[in-house]
């Protein structure tokens, strides 16, 4: 196994502890991991939270106190939680990764842009590594290791465990607020000093390769050049195969209706709305309505059967089922799953 790089990424975190060695990464009653351990990296000085998750933090309703961080432009994580919808703001993310609640978690690794909502029976914290530059999680009952878009476990007694993905959408503040008026959001009482107007890693997002370069932090596994390394996709993730569709794109709304190792699935994808989705469903779906000003979008069958962008049924129960999916930056996504094919 490679050294473990010590590097700090933009800012000095407080309150952390000795950093970890290669032995306490590998603990000896630990099978090997499941990845290459040559892309292994320490993003922190020191190890397991040391950027600190949030347990059920405090919310506010969509005109509440304690939004002054947030722009219309900010980017959202939204989710329905069973009871609300509940939005977790990039701001919030970037500086914690990982927040927790009942039954659930949310994680977004700001280096490689990408956000999932699992499904979880105990609390995960950010581990202090990466792995191709992505953000590796620990579960708390266990101490397993858990490489975000790895989607499994990748080392400790949950070992090959899969992580269970839940719907969520990823959006514009402004627009969430249009589509889902009496939804929460975490505001900006977290208990930690943090200020969260400003982006902890400087000019990461915006260094592409249009100016500074497509640059970033750590060396991944694979390097892929048919788009540019940080253009945001949303990726289908099957064991045997995997699809990209490049957001920026598909500037129009459009539904893609398709089969991937069996499983049919619809994708939709909105450029100019910076929205992208996709379900398992046999249902030959359509956009109904797509009026956003109105917080109006809604998706329908053949039969009259309507859905809202969560995949909520409108007119029934049979709510959709969310695809194995997630936005993430390309370079991410062709370091994890070589070989990725891009929708043309």
């Amino acid at each position: 196994m490679k050294a473990i790089i010590y590097l700090t990424l933009g800012f000095v975190l407080s309150g952390c502890n000795d950093p970890l060695t290669i032995n306490e990464v590998s603990h000896e009653n630990e099978s090997e991991w499941l990845i290459d351990t040559n892309y292994l990296r320490n993003g922190c000085f020191s190890g397991k939270d040391c950027i600190p998750s949030l347990q059920s933090p405090s919310k506010s309703g969509i005109n509440g106190t304690n939004l002054e961080f947030l722009d219309d432009d900010d980017l959202v994580v939204g989710v329905w939680n069973g009871s609300e919808f509940v939005a977790y703001p990039h701001p919030i993310l970037d500086w914690h990764e990982i927040i927790n609640e009942t039954s659930y978690s949310i994680s977004y690794c700001p280096l490689t842009g990408s956000a999932i909502h699992m499904k979880t029976t105990g609390e995960y914290g950010v581990s202090g590594l990466l792995y191709n530059s992505n953000l590796i999680m620990y579960d708390r009952n266990t101490g397993s290791y858990w490489p975000q878009m790895f989607l499994k476990s990748a080392a400790g007694i949950r070992q090959g465990d899969d992580t269970v993905l839940k719907t969520m959408i990823e959006t514009t503040w402004k627009n969430w607020k249009n589509l889902f008026p009496y939804s929460k959001v975490i505001n900006s009482k977290t208990g930690h000093s943090r200020n969260y107007r400003r982006f902890p890693y400087n000019q990461y997002k915006t260094c592409n390769s249009e100016n500074c370069g497509d640059y970033i932090y750590f060396p991944v596994s694979t390097v892929d050049k048919r788009l540019p390394a940080k253009e945001r996709v949303l990726s289908i993730i099957f064991h045997n195969s995997q699809k990209a569709y490049q957001i920026s794109k598909y500037r129009q709304p459009i539904i893609f209706n398709e089969t991937m190792e069996g499983i049919s699935l619809a994708v939709v994808v909105s450029g100019i709305d910076n929205i992208a989705v996709a379900f398992k469903t046999s249902e030959n779906l359509k956009i109904d309505v797509w009026d956003l000003e109105a917080g109006n979008l809604v998706l329908s069958n053949d039969l009259g059967d309507k859905w809202n962008i969560m995949g909520r049924s409108i007119t029934g129960n049979n709510h959709l089922i969310p695809a194995p999916a997630y936005i993430s930056y390309w370079f991410a996504q062709a370091a994890f799953y070589p070989g990725t094919k891009i929708q043309q």
